[in-house]
């Protein structure tokens, strides 16, 4: 049963501020939020910068992470956009060597929250017109340095992904595919009608799609299957008095896609969290690979084996 993961975790157990207060890792090698750029009305006719107040705010982005948004530049009223619906940006800061981009944040009008504007790819480019719609605008800008040392960003993941393997769990939510070559054998009490999801705990299942007897590809209905996600490993069977279809007889002709993990950082178990802070301050002190750290780690797994699965090696 190959099962291979297609969306790794967006965010990480540890924040990189935690995985640094934990090291007593000095944060002076944080990029410095930048300084504000200069804003005023483009004088460019009409645009799409919506009638109120605006301020502008940057981050710098390395290869590590963003910085948290900067000083804020002073407000500039839009009266007409049909008039004057266009702001011009100038002296925007420039970051260090390790400054790979900056992004710039502003306010819909009258708001206090700043918005994802645009990304400038470079770390030269000092000017920008704005002329884009309130309702344009994007996420909301960091409130946390994440730009620090990217040998510890790689720890944290180091140490994720180390006690995933050792778990056969997830953490945080990611998504899975498992193949097989054919749908379990029927049984009416469904004891061998199961399929088993790899990586518990199990959140939901996105798809079932398999070959049929004709070599075309379908989607089962989720109508026909049930999806046990209390139970670990997570399960799914053929739907109350239905049983899985016929497929051909060929290598990986089912696949079932899965979301799986549990879920955020703050609903990652905390024995777990303190193995990968273990985990981070041996290999930090030691520049092991991953499996001498696992090894030396052996008076501390206890803390993991409440949460072991096994069946799936």
């Amino acid at each position: 049963m190959p099962a291979k993961i297609l969306t790794a975790p967006a965010t990480e157990p540890l924040s990189l501020s935690d995985a640094l207060a934990h090291l007593r890792i000095d944060t002076g090698n944080l990029e410095p939020a930048p300084a504000a750029p200069i804003a005023a009305l483009a004088g460019s006719g009409a645009g799409n910068v919506d009638n109120g107040a605006h301020r502008y705010a940057v981050t710098f982005v390395t290869a590590a992470g963003e910085t948290q948004a900067g000083i804020v530049s002073a407000a500039v009223t839009v009266v007409d956009k049909a008039v004057n619906g266009r702001i011009s940006l100038t002296a925007i800061p420039l970051g260090g060597v390790a400054v790979t981009s900056r992004k710039l944040y502003r306010t819909a009008a009258a708001g206090t929250t700043y918005l994802l504007l645009a990304t400038l790819a470079d770390n030269t480019t000092t000017t920008y017109t704005d002329n884009i719609a309130d309702a344009s605008l994007g996420a909301g800008a960091p409130s946390t340095n994440t730009t620090g040392n990217s040998e510890i960003a790689s720890l944290i993941t180091d140490a994720r992904r180390a006690a995933e393997g050792i778990l056969d769990r997830a953490l945080i939510t990611q998504t899975w595919e498992l193949t097989l070559d054919r749908f379990p054998v029927y049984s009416t009490d469904n004891t061998r009608s199961e399929i088993r999801l790899p990586r518990p705990p199990l959140q939901s299942v996105t798809s079932i799609t398999y070959t049929d007897i004709d070599g075309a590809t379908q989607t089962l209905a989720s109508a026909n299957y049930k999806v046990d996600t209390i139970g670990e490993p997570g399960r799914v069977v053929p739907a109350y008095g239905l049983s899985w279809p016929s497929t051909r007889n060929e290598i990986n002709a089912v696949t079932v896609r899965y979301v799986c993990g549990y879920g955020a950082a703050a609903t990652v178990p905390a024995d777990i969290v303190r193995w990968m802070k273990t985990f981070m301050t041996t290999a930090h002190e030691t520049r092991g690979t991953t499996s001498d750290v696992v090894a030396e780690l052996h008076y501390i797994h206890g803390l993991l084996d409440p949460y072991r699965q096994f069946g799936f090696r």
